[in-house]
Formats: C-alpha cells, sequence, structure tokens
C-alpha cells in the first residue's frame, strides 16, 4: 500500500524544519519536448534560459507520446505502444520500459512514490496499479460503474491532491454518435486504501464529482492553497457547451465554469492556471482548423490573442519558477516551440525554437526543492483513539506534504519507522495517528515531481537525515 495510514497515537514530539535540503543528483532544467511524425517519434529537450538552446533527437519515443515528470524521472506514455518508457532527465536515456495490455491504450500516469503508480487505460474498465521501478503489477481500480452504454468508462487525465486522486471520466459513446453521453464525472479514489470515494451517498451507486460541462480532457490544476481543482471540460467539438471548470477540493462539487465556450464564441482546450483567477488557454473555431492562445481571467473572460496556429494542438507547459509558458507549433514550417513571457504576455521568439520532428507535448523538467513548513502544532487529541488534529503553515513552494515519524526514545539518531504521504498543503491535518506509544514527528514539504524539502536542522545545525522508510 502506498504510505497507508496508520491506526493509534500516544505521546508525540513535533520537530520543526530549519534550513535548505542538501543538493541532489543534477537534472539541468529544460522542457523535454515529444516530436513525432506519423512513422516515429524522438524526446527533444530545450534550455529554460534563453536563449533556449535545443537539443535534438535525444531519445527514440512512440508516435505522439505524452510526457510526464515525477521523483526526477521522465515518463514517455506511448498509447500506439500500449507502454510507457521511463527516461532518466540527466542523460535522456530510457531505463526501462513499463508493459501495458495489449489494447490497453494507455492514457496517463500519476507516480504517488518512486514505487507506486496508477496509469489510466483508454480502453479499459480499471486504473492500473504499478510498481514503476519494474513495472510489476500491484492491483488496479475498477471504474466500471461510471461506463455509459458501450461498456467503457473512456478514463483519461489524472491529478492529485493529498491522499485524494481525481480521474476524469469522458463517457464517450462509441457505437453510434461517438459524442460524450451525459453526465461526465471525475472519479476520486481514496490513495490510503485505494478505493473510490462516494461523493454523493444520497444517490444509489458510488458517485464521482459531478461536472457541467463533458467529456473532461487535456491536464488539470490543482491549486492547494486555494482548494480547487481546474479541468477543461469541452463536450463535443464545436458545440460551445463546455468551458474550464471549477471544482470544490472540500465540498468535491462543481463551482462550473470560469470560462465558459458560449462566451468565448470557441472552443475551449488545453489552458494552464497561473492564480486561482487566471491563466491562459488555447481555443478552437470552426472557419478553418485553428488553434488560438490567449491569457484569460475569472472577472474579464479572455484577453487578445497571443498566437494563432493552424491545426489542432492542446499543449501548454508552464515554467511557473522562470514565468514562462512554452506552446509547441507542430504545423507551421519551420515547427518548433514558442516561448510567452507570463507577467507581460510577449512572445519572447521570434520564430519557433525549432525541434527535429514536428513537437506535440511538453513537460517541465526542473527539480524545485520546496521551503520548509513553519509552526507545526498539535491542536487537538481525540480522546478515544488518541489521533492528533495538526495545523501548519505551508513550505513555500510545496504543493503537497508528509509526515516522517519515528519512537520517541529514538529521537536522538532520527530513526524513523515510517511515514504518512500526501498530507495536502492546506495547513491542517485533521487525524494522525502514528500508532501505539510515543513518538517524535516532523512535516517535510514536495514539490510537483515529488522531491521532498528540508528534513531540518537537529540543535546543533546540522541537517536532519531523511527517512527512507517505505520509499
Amino acid at each position: 500500500m502506498p504510505c497507508p495510514r496508520p491506526r493509534a497515537a500516544g505521546l508525540a514530539l513535533a520537530l520543526s524544519a530549519l534550513s535548505v535540503s542538501a543538493a541532489a543528483e543534477p537534472i539541468e532544467p529544460r522542457v523535454a519536448v515529444a516530436t513525432s511524425d506519423t512513422l516515429q517519434g524522438r524526446c527533444d529537450a530545450i534550455d529554460l534560459a534563453p536563449p533556449w538552446t535545443v537539443l535534438q533527437n535525444l531519445e527514440p519515443l512512440g508516435v505522439r507520446s505524452r510526457l510526464r515528470y515525477f521523483y526526477d524521472r521522465l515518463y514517455a506514455i506511448n498509447p500506439s505502444q500500449d507502454d510507457i518508457q521511463v527516461i532518466d532527465p540527466a542523460t535522456f536515456g530510457t531505463l526501462r520500459t513499463l508493459r501495458l495490455d495489449p489494447g490497453s491504450s494507455p492514457e496517463d500516469i500519476l507516480v504517488v512514490s518512486p514505487r507506486r503508480a496508477y496509469v489510466t487505460l483508454y480502453n479499459a474498465t480499471a486504473v492500473a496499479i504499478l510498481d514503476p521501478t519494474n513495472g510489476a503489477p500491484r492491483g488496479s481500480i475498477d471504474l466500471s460503474g461510471f461506463a455509459d452504454g458501450d461498456g467503457l468508462p473512456e478514463m483519461s487525465m489524472m491529478a492529485r491532491d493529498g491522499d485524494r486522486l481525481f480521474i476524469q471520466i469522458q463517457r464517450i459513446d462509441r457505437g453510434l454518435t461517438g459524442a460524450p453521453v451525459r453526465p461526465s464525472w471525475l472519479a476520486v479514489v481514496d490513495l490510503p486504501t485505494e478505493t473510490l470515494l462516494d461523493v454523493d451517498p444520497d444517490q444509489p451507486g458510488v458517485q464521482g464529482v459531478l461536472l457541467t460541462g463533458t467529456a473532461p480532457s487535456f491536464r488539470m490544476h490543482v491549486d492547494t492553497r486555494a482548494r480547487r481543482l481546474f479541468v477543461s471540460a469541452p463536450g463535443s467539438r464545436l458545440d460551445t457547451s463546455g468551458g474550464i471548470e471549477e471544482i470544490d477540493l472540500d465540498a468535491l462539487q462543481s463551482r462550473g465554469f470560469i470560462l465558459s465556450e458560449e462566451t468565448a464564441g470557441a472552443d475551449l482546450g488545453g489552458f494552464v492556471m497561473v492564480s486561482p483567477d487566471a491563466g491562459y488557454v488555447v481555443a478552437h473555431t470552426d472557419i478553418v482548423a485553428s488553434s488560438h492562445l490567449s491569457s484569460f481571467t475569472r472577472a474579464q473572460g479572455q484577453g487578445p490573442q497571443i498566437l494563432m496556429d493552424f491545426g489542432a494542438i492542446d499543449t501548454l507547459a508552464l515554467d511557473a519558477a522562470g514565468a514562462q509558458l512554452f506552446f509547441p507549433d507542430p504545423f507551421s514550417l519551420p515547427y518548433g516551440v514558442h516561448v510567452i513571457d507570463t507577467v507581460s504576455d510577449q512572445v519572447l521568439t521570434k520564430t519557433p525554437l525549432a525541434t527535429g520532428l514536428p513537437p506535440w507535448d511538453l513537460a517541465v523538467v526542473r527539480r524545485t526543492t520546496p521551503g520548509e513548513p513553519r509552526d507545526l502544532r498539535v491542536e487537538g487529541i481525540d480522546p478515544a483513539g488518541g489521533a492528533l488534529a495538526l495545523t501548519y503553515r505551508p513550505a513555500c513552494g510545496a504543493s503537497d506534504h508528509n509526515l516522517v515519524f519515528g519512537p520517541l526514545q529514538d529521537v536522538g539518531t532520527y530513526a524513523y519507522t515510517g511515514q504518512v504521504c500526501g498530507v495536502g498543503s492546506s495547513g491542517r491535518v485533521d487525524a494522525f495517528d502514528p500508532g501505539a506509544g510515543s513518538f517524535f514527528f516532523l512535516l517535510v514539504g514536495t514539490g510537483d515531481a515529488g522531491d521532498e524539502g528540508s528534513y531540518g536542522a537537529d540543535g546543533d545545525g546540522v541537517e536532519r537525515p531523511e527517512n527512507l522508510v517505505d520509499q
């Protein structure tokens, strides 16, 4: 089980992180680019700093691969080959290939720890669970209850908020219309138990988050501080029924569109958020097949067009630390990748940064070490079971946090015996139970790629050792 929650509690000592973590294996900050024609794919890389040097044809990939980055590994999802390549971003060499069932068509991968990952399969009814270090199967999560009449739920992209996994359920009618069948949902998985959460117990069956739009697609965005998830639900092509939808992560309910297709007057596709109220979106029109990139805000809607490309492309990659947005152009000559300044909305590249083959997907490869959580406090104890209620100030740059713990008598040597991963970034942990007995524990921030921040310093100013239990 990935980071299971323990059951009981005794005396506990909270420790605060006080210093920056030690340097890790160097990985150059780059944008990985999945390039492809109709016969082959390649992995390119672009330096994040100007002049954005491009390294071409670094590693063979499948046709139109999708890229993800977790725990210092780059994952290339190859739907046409029913496999996922695990790539070392320091060398861009393939370390191993994770094989899926023939014809299953992997859509996405989300790695929650170095030894556990979830894979959505478009042509299957269950999410695959596997060990990304060797591809060994570790179970599955049945989503057949969300299927439409053709028996398939059409599961697509995933996002994580602490110990909850959100999965897009498209429900596409493969028999007659090819259109989405209402309603569409986000299935919600409780990661400690790897079971579906019933969002609406008053309704029969297990319910997900009911969406206003249909056919949820493309990458989602989780804002842990604002407690919001954003998802593109475009519906059928050019029906203007969809938009960028906002989900309340605590209530597990949709709050409707923050930008609708009806208001925009076009189909809305891929997007990124730069704040809870603003982002960038790709729109498509029916005059001619084209993709139009623009900024938008919740209050004012779409801004002026920044870039236009002939053809349909819905990939965006945000380098928040560098205030840069990367937008691929696989249709123009020369094809390549544009860079936009997210402060001024200015295009920084006069011509696209040339790639070896047409670019289709992007992933920012940057090790971002979170800062340190502050003010970790025990606010209450459950008199029945002994569970602790904790509060804290989230670490700067952390998308999540882990709790690590060990016996109190071993605090001098930091003999950790366990951890609770993915407690979120809300500033509160409602129930923490390290087990029967007396324990020390500390909170550690984690970045988007899963890398941990500081474990803090002891009384002599020496960095505490990292936890190696349950890795």
